[in-house]
């Protein structure tokens, strides 16, 4: 009997579709920030073990990080194949990245894979990997620190945006928080004997904002004071800043960093404070394998007879990921109505049916890209010489 690995793709995630509707609004209706995904792991892990998946819980020390493994049942002697699952919300709006949607594309594409190794007798391993807070520490740093994916040979995710892409280059993203130490006195009575703490964040701020003239066209940076003092008619002995930089490459990214520490160390002597600043995590650019990306592109580009997205902007964790694995961060339309990301309407679309619907054929187009991996040896032999000249050359730049 002659099976199709294309059919037993599609067999895989439509019989597994309603399930991951529900999945997708339970976490989308129930939405938790970084480190705290408690319900959106233990419904996940729930139905991964209802299926009968092994799965590890409170990976790399976090509670909210899991693994879900399968090995063949034609055996472990083959490619080493990892996807990744997000479920952390954004602080005010849920889910306006869709993380709801990128949980469940990781479910489908690790069920699809599982029944292709299963019933076409393929040898191999595959992982789902429960990545807790993308938007806020990096989940997946914390896992790569220590060995979570050491052993893949492949790794893959999608994300929804507008528009598709197989070649996503994110920016590199380093997050810090800044704290300015002054003295507190009386804002009319003496305000000779304080030193402005909330002074120094306004000119760190506006230097900042003044900077930005001299800031090549794919850098960023933005920030916010979270703390500025308590009352006007007292001089702030204390304030804090919230802020990140963010650059096209790694190689850019201490040059920007240098640059953004002497604008706030400048603010202090201005203003006669003292400083500290906590760099809290960095990310760092994402790089599709080029072999895997067309691919992608080709098989999504044939379902929507448009071109694929081009462009730079925004930052992900799995960005250290495709640094040193083959890798694919698999973009897909979200619902057609380019809505951008991280707002209250990509928040309400992402609960969509269309929404759901896209996510579907996203997880099948890529699951479809792995199986070539899987099952065509030459293709495969491409992928890791783009993949290995990558590594030589410092990077993909398409």
């Amino acid at each position: 009997m002659i099976i199709s690995v294309d059919d037993v793709i599609v067999g895989a995630i439509d019989e597994a579709s309603a399930d991951l509707r529900k999945l997708s609004l339970d976490i989308h209706d129930n939405p938790e920030l970084a480190l705290k995904e408690d319900r959106a792991c233990k419904v996940l892990v729930d139905y991964l073990e209802s299926r009968g998946f092994e799965v590890e819980r409170n990976v790399a020390g976090l509670s909210t990080a899991f693994v879900s493994t399968h090995v063949s049942s034609a055996g472990a002697h083959g490619l080493n194949i990892g996807f990744c699952s997000e479920y952390d919300a954004l602080p005010g709006i849920g889910h306006g990245c869709g993380h709801n949607l990128i949980a469940i594309s990781g479910v489908a594409m690790f069920l699809a894979i599982a029944g292709v190794m299963d019933k076409c007798r393929i040898p191999g391993t595959i992982k789902l990997y429960g990545t807790p807070a993308e938007e806020a520490i990096g989940g997946k740093i914390i896992m790569l620190d220590h060995g979570v994916f050491d052993d893949r040979d492949l790794l893959m995710m999608l994300h929804p945006t507008a528009g598709y892409s197989g070649a996503w280059h994110s920016q590199c993203c380093l997050s810090m928080k800044i704290e300015y130490f002054g003295k507190a006195s009386h804002a009319a009575m003496a305000p000779w004997d304080g030193i402005n703490a909330g002074t120094a964040a306004n000119i760190a701020m506006l230097s900042m904002g003044a900077l930005r003239e001299q800031l090549k066209p794919d850098w960023r940076t933005h920030g916010i004071i979270t703390n500025g003092g308590q009352a006007t008619n007292v001089i702030p002995e204390y304030s804090s800043i919230e802020y990140t930089i963010r650059t096209a490459w790694a190689s850019e990214l201490q040059v920007l960093r240098e640059r953004t520490l002497r604008v706030f160390e400048a603010a202090a002597l201005a203003t006669g404070c003292t400083h500290k600043v906590t760099e809290k995590f960095a990310y760092l650019d994402n790089r599709d394998n080029p072999v895997l990306g067309r691919l992608y592109e080709e098989l999504m580009g044939s379902e929507y007879q448009s071109p694929p997205e081009r462009g730079v902007g925004g930052s992900t964790d799995f960005g250290n990921l495709s640094q040193r694995f083959i890798s694919l961060h698999g973009m897909f339309d979200l619902a057609g109505t380019r809505v951008p990301n991280h707002t209250v309407e990509f928040t309400k679309e992402a609960r969509s049916a269309e929404a759901h619907k896209r996510t579907i054929f996203a997880a099948k187009t890529a699951a479809r890209v792995a199986t070539r991996c899987l099952v065509d040896e030459g293709f495969w032999k491409q992928v890791k010489k783009a993949h290995e000249e990558r590594q030589q050359s410092g990077g993909y730049r398409q």
